[in-house]
């Protein structure tokens, strides 16, 4: 092939066109040398670190980071580490390589956590990357591409591994960070560019589409009858499904849901199109709803009234100072006047809303926040939930957490206190019907692993639900893959019954990069994936004429159908649930030209019916 050809061809091939600038190394003399550990030897938080040989692979030792205690509550992450000082000064906008392999001794069976994180060295200690990478018994190699947040002299930034997420014995070796220049791409470097296991070929994905499949459809037998009960055969039938079973929502803003302008307008329209479920974000929150519970009220009759008729309610307890009023903290140094002002609380607006929320977030963020915990103790929590039980018989009772799927899914200190303190409201008797995962996102966690941690909490028997959903990034198309995944990956698993946005529209979300709305109300990438998933690909419309029993049977998505017959008079139209499997549903039609029957009574095993009606 001649010389010219041959540079066009390979100037076509990917990544060839970019140039690399020839790595330089940021570790000084090599990565064993250059950390230390850094921590106390003993005491409530204490460890230990040394190096060790390794054999068969690419590297001849490793550090080994032993966690030997940590406190029950309080510390730090990074209050045992192993770090080393950068060696190199960098600019800005640098691409940096991060290489190291892990894996994890103790505890056996389980993940160990580390965190690489390089910052500058002194205040406000400005991080560059700080993400939490967990590993199981088998060396696995990790390869990250991370770009300078700020420009550092030689010697003038921190990179570090942080230990202190459990108590745990991990190995990490072969670690280099390499300077690539401010052009290098994760392409370039033969990195994926989103995040592992976001390939359209990635193993989970079909084990996924094979459990949808399986729980999340089922098959019904529409049987149409003549009024004298004979079965009525060519008769068309037309199943359509109108609303999933499964939960797909947003929180809403009840100020902007009952304004007046041409915004708010736009919001309410896009509600009932967009979203069979809902939660207010702020007005049945303590300080919001005591200042204005009426605006709760209204919204609540709005949503209902306008079709969106399973709504959550959120949230009845935060006990965290910051978000409660004020007198309330003023009580700290009376337990039982405290302990009284929260029971009211509950009862309050549980009872004002009963039979309007089918949830209830009895308690958010129990693990984060602690301040009222700290003074009557996590038994309290017992209470709450009863009294919550006792106010509104018939909402399912939820417990309500954040940092348990993101960030890498690697915040095991969260992830382990929330599943104790579920296991322990339970064994004392409190009626927990529910386990909330918040799911705000900064950074993208691999399906896999939060396929991990669904599986964790499923092992707990209760059901769970997505709460809050955004992904704030300005990677639109990242944004969009990974809603997609996410979304996939809930609807797949069946411990998991609801999923919520955490808003939608830019001109109301509390990150308006996680919208998926623009501001001028036009649609994101991620919108369509919302769209394309719930409204295209997991759609029923089924349609064919019934044979000489009379029987047309389709397997369709759990929901709510609109069901059309026609067998030569009136079409007959009514309306049905498909919520098990083998439901069947008769249908009696009159002769061509004669009157429409009534429906006949429901039968035990039969799905709901309402209607039919004539067009």
């Amino acid at each position: 092939m001649p010389a010219v050809l041959l540079l066009a061809v390979l100037l076509l091939l990917p990544g060839f066109a970019q140039t690399l600038h020839s790595p330089v190394s940021l570790l000084p003399g090599g990565p064993a040398p250059a950390f230390q550990y850094f921590g106390p030897s003993q005491g409530p938080a204490s460890g230990a670190a040394e190096i060790v040989p390794v054999e068969g692979m690419p590297f001849q030792t490793a550090w080994r980071l032993r966690t030997l205690s940590l406190p029950e509550t309080g510390g730090n992450e990074w209050d045992l580490r192993i770090r080393a000082r950068g060696d190199v000064a960098v600019a800005q906008g640098d691409k940096i390589l991060a290489e190291f392999w892990m894996r994890c001794l103790e505890p056996a069976g389980g993940d160990c956590i580390l965190r690489l994180n390089v910052e500058r060295d002194g205040s406000p200690w400005t991080k560059s990357i700080s993400e939490p990478y967990p590993v199981g018994s088998e060396w696995r190699r990790f390869r990250v591409l991370f770009p300078m947040r700020e420009s550092y002299a030689a010697g003038g930034y921190w990179i570090d591994f942080w230990m202190g997420q459990q108590v745990q014995v991990a190995e990490v070796g072969g670690i280099r960070l390499l300077d690539y220049g401010p052009e290098a791409t994760a392409e370039a470097l033969g990195l994926d560019r989103f995040y592992e296991g976001a390939a359209a070929d990635a193993a989970w994905r079909k084990a996924a589409e094979e459990r949808i499949e399986q729980i999340r459809k089922a098959e019904m037998r529409v049987v149409v009858v003549t009024p004298e009960g004979a079965p009525a055969r060519g008769a068309e039938v037309r199943a359509r499904l109108k609303r999933h079973a499964f939960g797909w929502g947003t929180a809403v803003a009840a100020e902007r849901l009952l304004g007046t302008n041409e915004d708010s307008i736009r919001y309410r329209e896009f509600i009932p199109a967009n979203f069979n479920m809902a939660v207010l974000e702020n007005d049945l929150k303590w300080g919001p709803w005591e200042e204005n519970r009426n605006r709760a009220l209204d919204a609540l009759r709005w949503l209902r009234e306008n079709g969106v008729r399973r709504i959550r309610g959120h949230n009845l307890v935060w006990p965290g100072w910051q978000w409660m009023p004020g007198d309330v903290r003023n009580l700290a140094g009376n337990p039982e006047a405290l302990r009284q002002r929260i029971l009211a609380r509950i009862r309050d607006v549980a009872t004002a809303v009963r039979g309007q929320v089918v949830d209830w977030d009895v308690v958010n963020e129990p693990v984060a926040n602690r301040d009222v915990l700290d003074i009557l103790g996590d038994e309290a929590m017992v209470e709450w939930f009863a009294a919550a039980r006792e106010a509104d018989p018939d909402a399912r009772l939820f417990i309500n957490e954040y940092a348990i799927l993101s960030s890498n899914g690697a915040n095991l200190r969260k992830q382990n206190a929330y599943a104790r303190m579920i296991e322990t409201l339970l064994s004392r008797g409190a009626p927990v019907q529910g386990i909330g995962l918040q799911g705000h996102f900064d950074s993208a966690t691999p399906p896999e692993r939060m396929l991990e941690i669904l599986d964790r909490f499923a092992r707990l028997g209760l059901p769970i639900v997505i709460t809050e959903f955004d992904f704030a990034t300005d990677d639109e198309e990242l944004q969009a893959q990974f809603t997609r995944d996410l979304m996939t990956l809930a609807f797949s698993h069946p411990a998991v019954t609801d999923f919520l946005m955490w808003g939608f529209w830019e001109g109301s979300h509390w990150k308006p990069p996680g919208a998926m709305i623009r501001r001028n109300w036009a649609e994101k990438p991620n919108y369509r994936v919302w769209r394309e998933l719930i409204y295209e690909k997991w759609q029923t419309d089924a349609r064919g004429v019934t044979g000489s029993s009379g029987a047309f049977s389709f397997r369709g998505f759990k929901g709510e159908y609109e069901i059309t017959v026609k067998a030569g008079g009136n079409p007959v139209e009514l309306t049905a649930e498909l919520a098990a499997d083998g439901q069947v549903l008769r249908v009696p039609v009159a002769g061509p030209g004669g009157g429409q029957p009534p429906p006949e009574p429901g039968r035990r095993g039969a799905p709901p019916v309402r209607g039919p009606r004539s067009r």
